[in-house]
């Protein structure tokens, strides 16, 4: 790559003529794009003295309008003429006084011939400027109470968004009738199709407050709650059962504790001072991925622990500061360098795009305003600091990045997109703040803001026929590859087997010699999924939910993660991959065939009760005469297994049951 640092050789004052070129290597035989073939190369090996600010001999490499109007000296590029563009003549050249860069390898020819083809086709430009920064997030919380100080709801989204479609002239759209509603909360809540006893009692009765009675219930229903979430945080926190670095000891689980802390729905500014400052059994976190070999400074456990917790837990995203000046927003180098000090048993030295700077980092936090860093401390006390500034209520982006999270997933878009960047404008930014001061109100409590969303209007509001990027309402998602296996499984009775991870009442000394045996076997070589247990129902009718055993093809096409990196929202855009493997895959095929077994022993020769029960249970509704049609159909009048399997398999596909609007 290619810092064109140019330094004092491109600046031309008072350089001598620059020697002889080598051999120019042929322009590359390609259409060149800037993003994809040239931009890394200006900016690893140039922007240091010539981007970003600096403008070394007044030279300008990070637009074209600097290119063009060149140096001190003149121009560094002739338009269509990359022959005799001094900038092609400086990083060919034979002498190393002149020679470009003056620090590091040449430039391949593959390099060279990239920037010549590039010059002589007219210098294409197609990055787009950044944004000018015409809003500025504060860093303090704003207080926003005039605005709804006359409106009389309840709810704190329902006053402010009635205040918001009051300036517009504009209404809430359609209610969700109590079906789907009670599908949503039930998924939101507990990842789980609402129970057909459940669900008819809640349709029957007639109290006025039935709804926010059931959030209550389902929120303290503590384990389902726990089993939920557990996947939205072991993407955001990078945590799984396997993958790279758990053989060898280069990476950590955290389930245990995830798990305890959650069912125990720990304040959320403890759960991550806890993290970042990690206590026995949270430390995988902050350690990350120790990758085997020489790897690149980026990889470094203390910039994984600073990208990872600006990203997760303040929406920053601090990936091309750790290894430039970010072109996209105002994060430089030693920022980054400066909060990964705060991990690191020893000082870091500054690298700029894989070359080392010379230069060490100081300690500091992203926003000096909320506090600083003491360097002189063990990296144990300066981790305690980084937690409590990371945590501090002086901090806004720290409460706006969860609520905006928790919003964005029930929602289904969030309040700041992307949602890895809450320095952006909100589109109502009042209406941010106001949730994360009253998030902060309430201790930091999960469970309390689920349910000031779940209980608004907005979120018991049906899917408009037009849906309008700015308009706030209920967004269509698809489940999650997690719900789906288990919306499944609530459906057939049958579920997973040897999890990887054990519930605290399942941890006897039997399960234990278990486990043991089946890791034992796995490490001979033998699958631990003994393929008598996937078969026998009586094995599989303990409720193992998804997110206990190791992802396979099924759950990866459906969007689970391999959890090398953080996630922060996963795909839910349908893609051909997920379309094979629902229709062909093996996994699904497996499941259903058990499930109808499973069926089959329930209902035997009842194919009505059989399609009442599908319906209901899956879809939350009755089917209807034409669908009765096609189900008795396929199943016959003894309600075959194969039959049931089809069934089975068509209201798994229905847009209606994979889907939640």
């Amino acid at each position: 790559m290619f810092r064109l640092s140019l330094l004092t050789g491109l600046v031309f004052a008072g350089a001598a003529a620059v020697t002889a070129a080598a051999e120019l290597p042929e322009p590359a035989a390609i259409q060149v794009d800037f993003v994809r073939d040239v931009h890394a190369i200006l900016a690893e090996r140039c922007y240091e003295c010539h981007g970003n600010g600096k403008r070394k001999g007044e030279l300008q490499l990070d637009s074209r309008e600097g290119l063009l109007k060149g140096g001190e000296n003149g121009p560094a590029i002739l338009e269509g003429n990359s022959a005799e563009s001094h900038l092609i003549q400086l990083v060919t050249a034979t002498d190393p006084d002149d020679r470009m860069p003056p620090k590091g390898d040449p430039l391949k020819p593959e390099e060279i011939a990239i920037l010549r083809a590039w010059i002589d086709q007219g210098l294409n430009w197609n990055m787009a400027a950044p944004e000018k920064a015409e809003y500025t997030a504060p860093l303090k919380l704003i207080e926003s109470a005039d605005l709804v100080a006359a409106r009389t709801e309840t709810n704190l989204i329902d006053r402010y968004l009635g205040a918001w479609h009051e300036s517009r002239g504009e209404t809430y759209g359609e209610a969700l009738e109590d079906a789907r509603f009670a599908r949503h909360v039930w998924l939101d809540t507990a990842g789980l199709l609402p129970p057909v006893d459940q669900l008819q009692t809640f349709l029957a009765d007639p109290a006025p407050n039935k709804r926010e009675a059931l959030i209550d219930r389902l929120l303290a229903d503590k384990q389902a709650y726990t089993e939920h979430w557990i996947s939205f945080w072991n993407d955001l926190l990078r945590n799984d059962f396997e993958g790279t670095g758990y053989i060898d000891g280069g990476r950590e689980q955290i389930s245990d504790w995830l798990y305890t802390a959650l069912y125990e729905n720990k304040p959320y500014d403890q759960f991550v001072r806890e993290l970042v400052a990690p206590v026995p059994g949270a430390n995988g976190f902050v350690k990350g991925i120790v990758w085997r070999g020489d790897n690149a400074a980026v990889q470094q456990a203390p910039m994984q622990a600073a990208r990872n917790i600006a990203q997760v837990f303040l929406g920053v995203n601090l990936k091309c500061a750790s290894c430039h000046d970010s072109f996209i927003d105002a994060w430089q180098l030693r920022d980054a360098y400066g909060f990964a000090n705060v991990f690191s048993e020893t000082s870091l030295e500054l690298v700029r795009c894989e070359t080392a700077t010379g230069a060490m980092a100081d300690y500091r936090f992203l926003w000096p305003d909320v506090g600083s860093i003491d360097g002189a401390l063990p990296v144990d006390e300066r981790r305690k600091q980084a937690a409590a500034l990371v945590t501090s209520t002086e901090n806004g982006f720290f409460a706006r990045t969860i609520v905006n999270r928790v919003w964005a997933l029930l929602i289904g878009r969030g309040i700041v997109e992307p949602l890895d960047s809450v320095e952006r404008e909100p589109w109502y930014p009042e209406l941010l703040d106001a949730l994360a001061r009253d998030f902060i109100a309430h201790n930091h409590d999960m469970k309390h803001l689920l349910k000031t969303i779940m209980a608004s209007r907005l979120y018991q509001t049906a899917v408009p026929d037009a849906d309008e990027a700015e308009h706030p309402h209920f967004a269509v998602r698809r489940m999650t590859s997690e719900e789906f296996y288990d919306a499944l499984s609530t459906l057939t009775g049958v579920w997973q087997y040897n999890p990887k991870f054990l519930l605290p009442e399942e941890r006897t000394p039997e399960e234990a010699a278990r486990q043991e045996a089946l890791r034992q076997a796995a490490a001979g070589g033998k699958s631990e999924q003994a393929t008598a247990d996937a078969k026998n129902i009586e094995n599989r009718r303990r409720p193992v939910r998804a997110w206990r055993i190791p992802a396979d093809s099924l759950t990866r096409a459906l969007g689970r993660t391999p959890r090398e990196q953080v996630t922060t929202r996963r795909e839910s855009v349908a893609t051909t991959l997920q379309a094979l493997e629902l229709s062909n895959g093996n996994m699904l095929a497996e499941f259903l065939g058990v499930g109808a077994q499973s069926l089959k022993q329930r209902y035997g020769a009842d194919a009505p009760g059989l399609v009442d029960y599908l319906f209901m249970q899956g879809l939350q509704r009755s089917p209807t005469p034409d669908e009765k049609e096609v189900a008795f159909a396929l199943l016959g009048e003894e309600a075959a297994q194969e039959g049931i399997e089809d069934l089975l398999w068509i209201v798994a596909m229905l847009p209606e049951f994979q889907l939640i609007r």
